[in-house]
């Protein structure tokens, strides 16, 4: 009777886990401290989802970025990331589902070590990402996601090198299934 209990909780939930969310993005701006700009488009893939309350939820997810600096040399890199996200709602559902969201220590692989005159010393990065998303309804429930963020890739000072990475405007758009 217990694993018949135990069994038919994870049925249940099985739907809240799986987040299945998948993100474009484009964006850039200025890199601060420095006279050269970034440019950046990318695909995210957001495979679980924990909720701890209506106004929580954590996401996991994968991320490929590729980033353009408006230099002559070292002008592009990608990067390929595993992140933690947590998003915070102000209310219960309605409509749309404005939220604050933080990615933080996303593990990433980044192609190059250098950037314009942006260096890292290998190619171990962390993503970081702030912003605010709204969820629309769409086709009776919130399954079109917009996001509007700062994006930040750097090596947390773990190594010598460290000049971050910047994009100050990044917007994604996505589907929830």
């Amino acid at each position: 009777m217990k694993n018949l209990l135990v069994i038919l909780t994870l049925l249940l939930t099985i739907e809240s886990v799986f987040a299945d969310e998948l993100l474009l993005s484009v964006g850039g701006g200025a890199q601060p401290n420095s006279g050269q700009s970034n440019k950046t488009y990318g695909i995210d893939y957001s495979f679980g989802k924990f909720e701890k309350s209506y106004r929580q939820h954590i996401h996991f997810g994968v991320s490929y970025t590729k980033v353009e600096a408006n230099t002559i040399n070292h002008n592009s890199i990608y990067a390929v990331s595993i992140y933690p996200q947590l998003n915070l709602y102000p209310r219960q559902y309605s409509w749309g589902q404005p939220y604050f969201f933080v990615r933080a220590l996303g593990p990433s692989y980044i192609s190059g070590n250098q950037l314009g005159d942006r260096h890292q010393d290998n190619h171990f990065s962390f993503q970081a990402q702030v912003g605010y998303g709204v969820r629309l309804n769409w086709r009776s429930k919130e399954d079109m996601i917009l996001m509007v963020s700062w994006k930040h890739f750097s090596n947390a000072n773990l190594f010598t090198d460290n000049d971050g990475i910047d994009m100050p405007l990044v917007v994604n758009f996505g589907l929830n299934f």
